[in-house]
């Protein structure tokens, strides 16, 4: 009997899945735009993490690239340190397992050019691959950033226009209302499969919110939050107001006082989204007073809320350009992260320190605040370096640099924390 999905997150999940086989029946697409609606594009993520686990709807291997897209040609060859560094992670992983994925990786040829070089490296896995399955190799390409939908367009048709192997898929995400890959399916014919998606997500979050007794505290709050969610998606200020106000009297009337502090950090984002700045420092401080006092007891979870508030509120005096108060409030958030050891939040402290004293040309303090951060970073696994910027703050770090010495200094740093291919990420 065929599983059926009974939950909201899976009902939408076997959407995808049913999409992507759909796709793969089709002999002569090798490219697969899905076109969301705006906001949804997110769930992509999630079907992808799905298809990495034992629920995986083929056995198709899906690898996921993220390298910006600065210039179509340049590309090719900073996505090829990615690719090598998804793809050694994955057979070393096997290789610990007693499966060994035996191929010819060959050395980068200087006379190719970094296309070239990029499709031979995708077809040699892909060679190697096939002894194991019959599934696709599909490269999910999905550039944290793109200079124009020209260039990313640009991309797509060399990839399309490549010598790739048949048994490699590619996959894009788009947005209804908003194409930036319109003119694909056009030039390129049955190679490229669009279908457009509503999943309805907002759909979901009430009714994933509304599982339990109807009347039950946690139930009605979580229905409010969820509205509150996309009160705040949608930038209604009226409503975010409104719909916090339900949260935070069920949060009185239940002391939940960490999910109060949660509420009122939401709606102060909001303030600041509407450039109401007065109004979200007074609700920082209120956060800060109300959680401090729980901190002091004892409780770890009020003082996360202490260091998200510090941040927000050094957010708003950099915006008014009262820079020494947004100095102190980073300042605090750094001390409660480390002690509390969140790492990304106390490198994301030290950041906007270095920034700030950056901005006002106080370059030793800034300096120590940046060495601090990546000090701290030896904490994070290699994993989180890219949630936490690291490859981007080392960047500027280095452009900071007045001198070939010290940008050497820095490089050499940089190398042994997060590899040699840092400044192509």
């Amino acid at each position: 009997m065929p599983f059926v999905a009974t939950n909201p997150l899976s009902q939408r999940l076997a959407v995808l899945e049913r999409l992507w086989l759909e796709f793969r029946r089709l002999s002569n697409a090798r490219l697969c735009r899905w076109l969301f609606a705006p906001g949804e594009a997110w769930f992509l993520d999630t079907f992808l993490q799905e298809q990495a686990g034992v629920d995986a709807v083929s056995n198709d291997i899906f690898l996921t690239l993220r390298t910006p897209v600065q210039h179509w040609q340049t590309y090719f060859e900073q996505a090829l340190d990615e690719l090598t560094g998804l793809i050694n992670h994955d057979v070393a992983l096997l290789a610990d397992r007693d499966l060994a994925i035996v191929w010819a990786s060959e050395p980068k040829k200087a006379e190719e050019d970094p296309l070239a070089r990029f499709v031979g490296y995708l077809n040699r896995f892909m060679k190697g691959l096939s002894a194991h399955t019959d599934g696709a190799l599909v490269l999910c390409l999905l550039p944290k950033s793109f200079a124009s939908p020209t260039v990313l367009d640009q991309m797509l048709t060399a990839l399309l226009q490549a010598n790739l192997s048949p048994d490699i898929r590619l996959i894009v995400a788009d947005t209804i209302g908003e194409e930036q890959l319109a003119t694909l399916p056009g030039r390129f014919g049955k190679a490229v499969h669009s279908h457009p998606i509503d999943l309805q997500l907002q759909k979901l979050t009430r009714q994933l919110a509304s599982f339990g007794p109807p009347t039950a505290p946690d139930v009605k709050f979580r229905q409010w939050h969820a509205e509150l969610t996309n009160a705040m998606a949608q930038r209604n200020l009226r409503d975010v107001e409104y719909f916090a106000n339900n949260c935070l009297l069920i949060c009185q009337q239940e002391n939940w006082r960490s999910l109060e502090a949660s509420v009122n950090l939401s709606v102060a984002h909001a303030y600041v989204d509407h450039r109401r700045y007065e109004e979200a420092l007074s609700l920082y401080n209120r956060v800060i007073d109300q959680m401090e006092i729980l901190f002091n007891q004892g409780d770890e979870t009020a003082g996360r809320m202490s260091i998200m508030a510090w941040l927000g509120a050094g957010s708003v005096y950099t915006e008014l350009r009262q820079r020494q108060r947004a100095i102190d409030c980073y300042g605090l958030a750094s001390e409660r992260a480390e002690a509390l050891q969140e790492w990304l939040l106390a490198i994301e402290s030290h950041r906007r320190l270095g920034a700030a004293y950056t901005q006002e040309s106080r370059m030793r303090l800034s300096e120590t605040h940046y060495l601090q951060l990546f000090t701290l970073a030896e904490h994070l696994p290699a994993e989180h370096h890219q949630l936490a910027r690291l490859p981007e703050i080392g960047q500027l770090y280095w452009q900071q640099q007045q001198t070939p010495e010290k940008r050497q200094k820095v490089t050499e740093l940089l190398n042994q924390l997060l590899g040699t291919g840092w400044r192509k990420t």
